[in-house]
Formats: structure tokens, C-alpha cells, sequence
């Protein structure tokens, strides 16, 4: 038996906790953390791995929405990012993919058409704030908004039923074993000491057991996006009583800000380079959107990258404390999922000697940060230049897998090879597509010659017909009304 000291009680942490409980049910597993710290609501999204995490670890999707006062997402809206595509979403559905070999022929054909991949093959009901109808709606969505406070009540609850045994306390230091540099015991400040086999730092920003780590190589992304700032800001619900099934994305005039809804308000923040305007500024710009005075309630500077090896002695950071990017596209949760999962396949076997395990891990989290990181920067690829921010963003450097491609696509559609993959990426060719479709970097003549080297205009046209027919039948309900049924 195993025994797992967790640092922090985040999101990180507890979802750490959780999936680690439910793969390895006799392990001792504890979580130390102080409430002294607290977490700050604003509201946080996820992406499609949370539906794997939430099906691995048995969580009751109706409690779970109810406790949360989660909202579904069905992707994420991306407004003003270009001139040319000002109003684009990034929602990735397992429907609407007419693939001949590794040619999307449906996607290149939406393309060649003029038309945005999201209104061709995404739920119809997107735009218009409703949910695909069914007999349990709230269990076709693997996507979710969640209240950041709740959820992290709620994964607590999860902690205490499970068997994970919940530890308050700061933690002063860490005791070594001499020989092997392992970590041994954490001695907290009033004087506890909790012993443990391996150690999980997932206190966030604060990173209160990396210090102790030997290595702390830093991979900056800055060079490639123009953000280090932040804040953030809840505001009520939509006085229209609807609520949106997607993020808010809106580019401004030195950054964007997002809007996650919230079954009873929505989250906000303003993500910024503080390059090229001052905090007040920023402030002001944000206010001026919302049409009244915003008062942070919380705001920090950032620089964008990864800790090259995260995995070191007995000890892994997870969440935050390993990396940052921004917020966009919401990579947080998801990439904690991805290591947690990763995690899993090497702890039961990892003993002092388990070098080859550690620097396994460590390469594929490198692919899993490349891939994330060309992501982000590919939404700053963009035509805007009515800001000195958008002009500078165009001489930006660029991840050599973005710029690989880039190059690729310049004279091709995407393939879904074109994208490295080890199984724990957040996001594969199919999120790539709208994205570049949305920011403009896709070719459409080379588009049209496959379409005519395949011969797929017709049986894309014929297929197109009915997947549409089939689309515009599906029964919509409100996304707000739904809720109700989780309170009858």
C-alpha cells in the first residue's frame, strides 16, 4: 500500500484525490492544505476530458449539477479576434465528420462553401441558448461551467465519502531522506508531521513543494503570447433570465475577457498584456464594456510556460503549480485531468530506482504543452491592427509545432496525423480546424483542389443533405428551464 500526501485543496488537488481514490482503492491518500488560503468564485470552465473523468470516478451527474450549479457548454464563442471572422465558436461535435482516408472531407467542404464549421455541425441550439432535447438532457454534455466555489465544495464532499482523509494545516518544510533526496515528511506549522511514499504538489501558484525540488527549469511561452496579466470580477446573472451554453471570448483592445455562466450568476475576467497598457487601463477598458465600475476580487501577474520537469524524486506537480498559460480555451481543469491520468500508469510500480518512468513522464507532459501551447497562440494569429497589442501580436514568434503547422496547412487542409499525439493532448486535429478556421490560416484553394482530387463534392453534398435534415429535427429546450428538473 502506497501512501499519497496531496498538497492543496484546489481544484487540482481534489481532483487528484478523486481519480487517484478511484484507481487505487486501498492506497492511503491524505490532502493538507489551509483554508487560510481560500478560493476565489468566479466561475471556471472545462473541456471534454472532464466527461472521462466524471464516468472514470462514478460522480452522479444530476447530483453533481446541482451541488455545482454547473451550466452545459457546448464550446466556447470567439468574438472580434479577426475583421474577417468576428463571431466564430470553437465547438467540437462527434457528429458531422465525412472523412475519406484522412481527408475531413465534410470540414473542407463546409470551408470551400463559406460556411463556419460550428453552424454546419454543432448543436443548432447554440446560438440560441438551448440544449439538445432528450429524456435526460443533462447527461449528453461532457463539457461544463461550474460555480469555482461549489465545485470545490462538492469534490470535498467527494474526498469525504471516498475515503481520502482531509488534512488542515500549513506546510513549514519538507524532511528529506539523505541518500535518495525522496521526500519523507511533511512537517505542517503547528507541528504535525504527515509521512508519505509519494508527494503531489498541487498548491497552485504558491508551489509550496517545487522549492524543494532540485530542478526548476522554466519553458516561458511569452514569446509567443502577448498576455501576463489578469483579473477577475462576478457579475449577475443575464437580465434576459437566459443562459448562454458556451464561453465568452471577447477580444478587446489589449487582451479579452471571458464570460462563464453560472446557473445563478457568471463568472468574469480580463486576461491583458500589461506591455501595453497600465492596470488602471485595463480596468477602465473592462468597465467601460460592462457599462459600470468593476471591482476585482482578485488579480495577478503571470508568465505564461511549464515547469520542464515536473515529475522529480517522489514528487509531481499537478495544476497550476506545473503550469500556466491563460485562460483561454480553458485548459486548466483538463490538463490536471491528463496528468492525473498519466500519473496513474506509473505510480504502482514506481519505486527509488523508477528513472525511466519519471523521464517518460516528463516527455510526454512536454508533448501535452506543445500541443496546448500552439493552440493558444494559433487565436493570436490575426488580421486585426486597430491596437499597438493586435499589430504587435503579428510579429509575435510562434511554438515550432504551430509553425510546422502552419506550413503543413498552407498547402493542405489539416489530416488528423498532422497533429502528435501520446493519448493525453487536449486538443486533436478537430479543435485545430475551427480555430484556424475561425482565424483565417487555411487555404482555401488547396481545399477545393483535394475536394476535386477525391471526387467528394457529391456524396459530401449528398451526405451533407441528410446529417442537416437530421440536425434541424432535433428538439431544443431552454437551456435555464432545464434546470428545474434538478430541484423538483
Amino acid at each position: 500500500m502506497k501512501r499519497i500526501v496531496i498538497v492543496g485543496s484546489g481544484t487540482a488537488g481534489l481532483v487528484s484525490a478523486i481519480y487517484l481514490r478511484q484507481m487505487f482503492p486501498l492506497w492511503d491518500i491524505k490532502v493538507v492544505s489551509s483554508s487560510a488560503i481560500g478560493i476565489v468564485g468566479v466561475g471556471e470552465g472545462s473541456t471534454e476530458h472532464w466527461k472521462e473523468f466524471q464516468t472514470t470516478c462514478e460522480i452522479p451527474v444530476m447530483e453533481m449539477m446541482a451541488e455545482t450549479k454547473a451550466t452545459h457548454k457546448y464550446g466556447i464563442r470567439f468574438e472580434n479576434w479577426t475583421t474577417h471572422t468576428p463571431d466564430y465558436f470553437h465547438s467540437v461535435s462527434d457528429r458531422g465528420r465525412l472523412v475519406k482516408g484522412s481527408f475531413i472531407a465534410s470540414y473542407a467542404y463546409a470551408l470551400a462553401s463559406g460556411d463556419l464549421l460550428t453552424d454546419c455541425f454543432s448543436s443548432r441550439g447554440l446560438r440560441e441558448n438551448k440544449l439538445e432535447w432528450s429524456d435526460m438532457p443533462h447527461l449528453n454534455t461532457n463539457q461544463y461551467h461550474f460555480d469555482t466555489v461549489k465545485l470545490n465544495d462538492y469534490l470535498t464532499k467527494l474526498c469525504n465519502r471516498r475515503n481520502v482523509t482531509m488534512i488542515e494545516g500549513e506546510v513549514k518544510y519538507v524532511k528529506t531522506d539523505l541518500a535518495t533526496g525522496f521526500f519523507t515528511t511533511l512537517v505542517l506549522a503547528d507541528g504535525q508531521e504527515i509521512e508519505g511514499d509519494f508527494f503531489i504538489d498541487a498548491s497552485g501558484f504558491k508551489r509550496l513543494l517545487a522549492k524543494y525540488l532540485p530542478d526548476d527549469s522554466f519553458v516561458s511561452f511569452s514569446d509567443y503570447l502577448p498576455c501576463d496579466s489578469a483579473f477577475a470580477f462576478p457579475t449577475k446573472a443575464d437580465p434576459s433570465g437566459e443562459i448562454r451554453p458556451y464561453t465568452r471570448a471577447r477580444a478587446l483592445d489589449n487582451g479579452w475577457m471571458w464570460e462563464i455562466p453560472t446557473q445563478e450568476r457568471r463568472g468574469n475576467g480580463y486576461v491583458y498584456s500589461s506591455q501595453h497598457c497600465t492596470d488602471e487601463e485595463a480596468l477602465r477598458e473592462a468597465s467601460a464594456v460592462h457599462g459600470f465600475e468593476i471591482e476585482p476580487v482578485k488579480s495577478f501577474r503571470f508568465e505564461a510556460g511549464y515547469y520542464k520537469k515536473g515529475w522529480q524524486k517522489n514528487c509531481v506537480l499537478i495544476g497550476l503549480a506545473s503550469s500556466f498559460v491563460e485562460p483561454l480555451e480553458a485548459t486548466s481543469i483538463g490538463s490536471t485531468i491528463q496528468q492525473v491520468r498519466l500519473l496513474s500508469s506509473y505510480l504502482p510500480t514506481f519505486t527509488v530506482n523508477s528513472k525511466k518512468t519519471v523521464n517518460e513522464y516528463n516527455r510526454i507532459m512536454d508533448s501535452v504543452m506543445e500541443n496546448l501551447s500552439s493552440m493558444v497562440a494559433l487565436h493570436y494569429i490575426s488580421d486585426r491592427t486597430d491596437t499597438k497589442m493586435w499589430k504587435d501580436c503579428q510579429s509575435l514568434k510562434r511554438p515550432d509545432l504551430l509553425t510546422h503547422l502552419l506550413d503543413i496547412w498552407s498547402e493542405r487542409a489539416p489530416e488528423y496525423h498532422d497533429v502528435p499525439t501520446t493519448g493525453f493532448e487536449l486538443f486533436g486535429v478537430n479543435h485545430f480546424w475551427h480555430v484556424a478556421q475561425g482565424q483565417g490560416v487555411l487555404n482555401y484553394d488547396s481545399v477545393v483542389t483535394q475536394i476535386d482530387a477525391y471526387n467528394s463534392k457529391q456524396p459530401t453534398e449528398e451526405w451533407q443533405m441528410v446529417f442537416q435534415a437530421q440536425r434541424q429535427s432535433t428538439k431544443l429546450i431552454d437551456h435555464a428551464g432545464s434546470f428545474k428538473e434538478l430541484y423538483e
